[in-house]
């Protein structure tokens, strides 16, 4: 069980770091002349942080928190599995939608996105299973 509930929230944090750059760089498009990175890495920062407690919320819920991470091993590990899925469907996912494959760079960046904003959403999650056993 331990194995499903690290494949799940892993590949659904991935998903969710890259739609919510995806809608960052929407905003961002919305909001110009405003700077590019000024307006997406904060957007996409709350989007993917609020979508993945909220995830976690209802997976949680849904699943009657068979399927809720359990410790900060979980944690460790969602957060680490999680760069290793960004390539794995960031590639063909640009691939399908732009024609070419994407740069090293591209995923570097991404990568670079991930590291501190899954940490919060992460920290987020830890903090209130902490506040649940008492």
């Amino acid at each position: 069980m331990k194995t499903l509930r690290l494949l799940l929230h892993t590949l659904a944090l991935a998903l969710i770091d890259i739609g919510a750059v995806l809608a960052g760089f929407v905003i961002s498009c919305l909001a110009r002349p405003a700077p590019q990175r000024a307006v997406q890495i904060p957007a996409a920062a709350l989007i993917a942080v609020l979508s993945f407690v909220l995830w976690s919320l209802l997976i949680g819920r849904w699943s009657r928190k068979r399927l809720s991470l359990r410790s900060a091993g979980e944690l460790a590990g969602t957060w680490l599995l999680t760069l290793l899925w960004t390539p794995t469907l960031f590639v063909p996912l640009h691939y399908l939608g732009r024609g070419y494959l994407t740069s090293w760079a591209n995923i570097w960046n991404l990568w670079l996105f991930q590291m501190p904003v899954n940490i919060l959403a992460l920290v987020l999650i830890w903090r209130s299973m902490k506040a649940k056993e008492f």
